[in-house]
């Protein structure tokens, strides 16, 4: 059975009190981090947006799965926690994300450009080799469902502590990513196919901006440098998958 996130402590270090009852975060403890991505994970299963609530669903129907899931997260968490400054915390879970988005890229492309049959049996050979395709498939749904569920709760996390911009920058970064990597995808088929690729000259310019996008992420553009008050709500901002 899975765990019940509400069940375990709340567990952050806080700043004192602004006069109004709130506190403001300072850092937030591997305890406290696994907590809301749990939380996360539970209340998007049944939340009212259609992927999220699907990639979440899935992840928590399948044991092995979700403890795929919780184990790699739990990594991931550790390498925040240990820091203990905020800032540098922030900068953690911002290229958690990063790293995610890329994880994501090939499903995303799949289903978005409704990339299927032959077609989508060459995308999965340029990652996955020779692989059987059947196998591919499963093991990148595998990958893209442990991923997506880890960048959601990233994505909160950085919302939890006010990194509101960091998350727009984010999402700016999956949407250049992807059509960058919808390029490479597309011209890596028509090599296979022994076609010419008449769009190969935009990759370099793409790519450039994608890169842009990403460093900004990574090196703490627009990050914010004051402790906010703490808040258990959520923004209405959300990775794409």
């Amino acid at each position: 059975m899975h765990a019940a996130c509400h069940q375990l402590p709340n567990d952050a270090l806080y700043a004192g009190g602004s006069g109004n009852g709130e506190k403001t975060v300072i850092y937030l403890t591997h305890m406290r981090l696994m907590r809301e991505s749990e939380r996360t994970v539970h209340e998007r299963a049944t939340c009212a947006d259609e992927v999220p609530r699907r990639v979440c669903a899935q992840l928590l129907a399948d044991e092995t799965r979700y403890a795929l899931w919780h184990a790699r997260h739990e990594n991931s968490m550790t390498t925040v926690a240990v820091v203990k400054r905020r800032e540098r915390q922030l900068l953690a879970l911002r290229s958690i994300c990063v790293a995610q988005v890329h994880r994501t890229a090939l499903l995303r492309y799949l289903r978005d450009y409704r990339i299927v049959g032959a077609a989508r049996d060459q995308a999965l050979r340029v990652f996955h080799g020779v692989m059987d395709a059947r196998d591919a498939a499963i093991a990148e749904h595998r990958t893209y469902l442990v991923a997506a569920s880890s960048h959601l709760c990233a994505t909160e996390l950085l919302e939890l502590a006010g990194d509101i911009k960091g998350v727009e920058l984010l999402r700016g970064y999956e949407t250049v990513y992807g059509q960058y990597f919808s390029l490479f995808c597309d011209r890596s088929r028509a090599v296979e196919r022994g076609a010419t690729y008449l769009l190969s000259s935009l990759i370099p310019e793409v790519r450039a901006n994608a890169e842009r996008v990403r460093h900004r992420i990574v090196t703490g553009h627009l990050l914010p440098r004051q402790p906010v008050p703490f808040s258990s709500r959520r923004t209405s901002s959300r990775p794409s998958f």
